[in-house]
């Protein structure tokens, strides 16, 4: 369970690091699931890393995986931030090349509030592809300064604020085998240096359904996309409580 001050710590900078959450042996099984998932969506083809590899409703895909999305040490922690009766949106596993740029909210306001989990299988450092973040930055009032660093995600050789994004003022959340970062999608964050098919997943969480704005804002967004708040058949007919219940609001959907 989460203490005041770490919930003070996500209130105020947008992310929380947890170290040694799963030991060495889970950590081996998840990695060994991870590459299978991935291969199978490559049609057994090799990894080239020519280009970065994304495979949506990854964790949905494994029975060992998806039981990641209703673990204690994941769901208590997101029950404590998010309130009863939260969502699931999605998940997605990748083999990234190549640097992330700086990306986050546009300075708007959230509609819901809402969680992202990384979990990395491989020891990832602040110059091997670790997560950066600009701590405050999922404050609105924030990212009205720093919007402007999504020209450089469009066209990284911009320097909006003299820098390249590599030297954008961040902290470098570095992470081990067993470690979880959450963070709100809306806080700006990117990554650089990391070696191709360097290995991340996340598991994405969001508040409950519990007024008319909320509900319209998930039809719209279901309009917009194919893949977010379109859960996966095998949570939709999942016998698992926890997922069932994280999914049913899709119903009156």
């Amino acid at each position: 369970m989460l203490n005041e001050q770490q919930l003070s710590f996500w209130k105020t900078f947008g992310y929380l690091v947890f170290r040694d959450v799963f030991p060495k042996d889970e950590i081996d099984h998840i990695r060994h699931e991870m590459d299978k998932v991935m291969e199978e969506e490559r049609g057994g083809e090799p990894f080239t890393g020519d280009k970065t590899q994304t495979v949506l409703w990854f964790v949905e895909r494994s029975s060992y995986l998806s039981r990641l999305a209703e673990d204690d040490r994941i769901y208590n922690k997101i029950e404590q931030i998010l309130g009863p009766g939260f969502i699931w949106c999605l998940s997605d596993g990748n083999y990234y090349v190549g640097d992330t740029q700086w990306h986050g909210g546009s300075g708007d306001p959230q509609v819901i509030k809402h969680i992202k989990v990384s979990i990395y299988p491989d020891p990832v450092t602040r110059d091997t592809g670790s997560l950066r973040v600009i701590p405050g930055s999922h404050i609105p009032e924030y990212q009205q300064r720093i919007v402007s660093l999504k020209d450089q995600y469009e066209d990284p050789s911009k320097r909006p604020f003299g820098v390249a994004g590599a030297e954008v003022p961040a902290v470098a959340l570095d992470s081990k085998p067993g470690d979880m970062v959450f963070f709100s999608e809306d806080l700006w964050h990117s990554s650089f240096g990391g070696r191709a098919g360097r290995r991340m997943f996340t598991l994405i969480y969001y508040g409950n359904l519990d007024s008319d704005e909320k509900r319209e804002y998930i039809r719209q967004y279901q309009k917009e996309t194919k893949a977010m708040f379109h859960p996966h058949d095998n949570f939709v007919k999942s016998e698992r409580p926890r997922i069932r219940d994280m999914v049913k609001a899709y119903e009156e959907l």
